[in-house]
């Protein structure tokens, strides 16, 4: 290295590095004193290539400040390119909220045990004893299962009144009261009913229509029991079958 070289050197790393650092032709004229410039300087040999090299450190000085330059706390800091951008979120799949259910349990259509209805071709229809109170008869009849086998049997007959013709005699009884509990029967056993027969006179039935018959359903059943039966009435009603202990 000559001379002039190491002066420049000398001259260049000197302190600090400045990353603004301009070499002024005065500075270059110090260091090689050789030729004057037009503002009355010298500038030597060796000046046109240093004011080039002067050129070439602050191009390059310049952008070092950009990729890393040191922050007010005199820690370097990362250099940032642009906006990263950011990563693609994966949605994670939802936590099952409840357990899953299990198949509901079967269930059957009747009660395990249950007695079957007792059929018309299995009862025997039987009247009882007739008490009258405020214008009405009330008589009480009885179904006995003949039957080997166990029934039941629950709501109210359907009861009507014929006379000695054959003809329907007013109309179908009423129900009177509500439903009782099933009426099980077995081989033997019974279920009773009463039926009020009103006798008292009102518009329309100003004297009670002679019977001679009474037909009556047992509950559920289509077929009907026909056994006679003498009486007057305008009005009839029944009551729901129970069980005789």
């Amino acid at each position: 290295m000559n001379d002039l070289e190491r002066r420049l050197s000398d001259l260049l790393h000197t302190g600090a590095p400045e990353p603004e650092r301009i070499i002024t032709p005065a500075e270059i004229a110090a260091l090689a004193p050789d030729s004057p410039t037009p503002n009355g300087h010298v500038i030597g040999r060796w000046g046109v290539p240093l004011l080039a090299a002067a050129a070439v450190l602050v191009a390059v000085a310049v952008p070092a400040v950009v990729i890393g330059h040191t922050s007010s706390s005199g820690k370097p800091t990362s250099p940032t390119v642009g906006n990263p951008t950011p990563a693609p979120t994966i949605a994670s799949p939802p936590a099952p909220t409840s357990s899953p259910t299990s198949s509901p349990s079967p269930t059957t259509g009747s009660t395990a045990g249950s007695l079957p209805t007792c059929l018309t071709s299995q009862l025997r229809l039987t009247p009882g004893l007739t008490n009258g109170a405020a214008g009405s008869l009330y008589t009480s009849f009885t179904f006995t299962n003949t039957a080997g086998t166990p029934c039941s049997m629950r709501g109210f007959p359907g009861v009507s009144l014929y006379d000695a013709a054959g003809a329907v005699v007013g109309q179908p009884a009423t129900h009177d009261g509500s439903v009782g509990p099933s009426a099980r029967l077995g081989a033997g056993q019974r279920a009773q009913f009463t039926i009020a027969v009103g006798t008292a006179t009102r518009t329309g039935c100003t004297v009670p229509r002679p019977s001679s018959q009474i037909q009556v359903y047992p509950p559920e059943q289509t077929v009907p029991l026909r056994m006679p039966f003498i009486t007057g009435s305008c009005s009839l009603a029944v009551q729901s079958v129970t069980a005789v202990r």
